[in-house]
């Protein structure tokens, strides 16, 4: 494929993903794998901390050697960690705070093209967020959620590498298998306009087995748009397979080759994943994909584009364990 059909591909794919962008935390209804904690609370029988649901996620995983287009090679370590943690209020009232973090290394090899630039290494992403959802009806919902984002490498200008932003919508659903939902964000990006657009999601359990959402929770723990089906064995294993859409912006070092620049890197990243319940406490997962459509950008401090470069599909791998408390 030649660098112009990329470009054309990756912003065909954009505009048509940035619709359900944010969807990892955007769930507007009750909590589907709570049954029973939902059922004693219409009954009025859950105590403070009985109200509360806890999930945290802990993830590994390597994206092998790629060429860039231009000259030069990269590969990326990630480790990564998310939590969400929900107060059910009341029958309709809930409160959800949620963040991820990632820890990006960023291994550039060879002298030519971006790689001979070394723009950046070590790279700390963290979204942060409190959704409110409020139950109107056994039908309708109502969500809002801030968001404060922060992308910087080590030694960035730490007040310079934060991002703030909001969301609100209503959601739709006719029971615990089909819930769909609408609305928008607008938000800032580091040394660019502020950006809005609208979003939505989508929650279908065709079968009892099979489910098809926009609402999964990553096990990579990746921040971004995503359709995901499953297929649950109902002994413990689930497979799934997901397609997406990465995004993250940062600001780089004080003292770095670009003094503090801005890095930007996208992808589609394609999943194919295993997930085994040990417990209903805890979920061991292992995944591998491929990126496509894989982009590099650098830019000044004061947002003006120094280079950009696309790279070849790319393979990862990677493992990670949730708990739920």
């Amino acid at each position: 494929m030649t660098k112009n059909r990329s470009v054309i591909m990756s912003s065909m794919l954009y505009r048509f993903l940035v619709v359900f962008t944010l969807i990892l935390f955007l769930s507007p209804t009750f909590s589907q794998a709570q049954p029973e904690r939902m059922e004693r609370l219409e009954k009025k029988e859950l105590t403070f901390f009985e109200r509360w649901a806890v999930r945290i996620n802990g993830n590994a995983e390597h994206m092998f050697n790629t060429d860039i287009d231009g000259g030069g090679k990269f590969n990326i370590t990630r480790l990564g960690f998310s939590h969400d943690a929900t107060f059910t209020a009341t029958e309709r009232l809930r409160v959800t705070f949620g963040s991820t973090y990632n820890y990006y290394n960023f291994d550039f090899s060879g002298s030519k093209g971006f790689a001979g630039l070394r723009p950046w290494r070590n790279v700390n992403i963290s979204n942060n967020s409190m959704r409110v959802t409020y139950a109107v009806n056994k039908n309708w919902g109502v969500f809002v959620m801030p968001v404060i984002s922060y992308g910087a490498e080590f030694n960035a200008p730490f007040w310079d590498s934060f991002t703030l932003g909001g969301l609100a919508g209503v959601s739709y659903t006719t029971g615990p298998n089909f819930r769909i939902g609408f609305g928008g964000f607008v938000g800032s990006r580091l040394e660019d306009s502020v950006i809005g657009y609208p979003i939505g999601f989508l929650d279908w359990g065709i079968t009892d087995r099979i489910r098809l959402t926009t609402l999964a929770v990553g096990a990579r723990n990746d921040f971004g748009p995503k359709a995901e089906i499953s297929y649950d064995f109902k002994n413990g294993f689930k497979v799934a397979t997901n397609i997406g859409y990465e995004f993250n912006r940062f600001r780089l070092e004080k003292d770095g080759n670009f003094p503090k620049g801005i890095g930007d890197f996208k992808a589609m990243p394609w999943v194919g994943r295993v997930s085994y319940d040990i417990n209903k406490y805890l979920t061991v997962n292992g995944y591998g994909g491929l990126l496509f459509f894989g982009q590099l950008e650098l830019e000044n401090k004061n947002g003006k584009r120094i280079r950009k470069e696309d790279f070849d599909t790319a393979p990862f791998v990677g493992g990670s364990i949730t708990i739920r408390l």
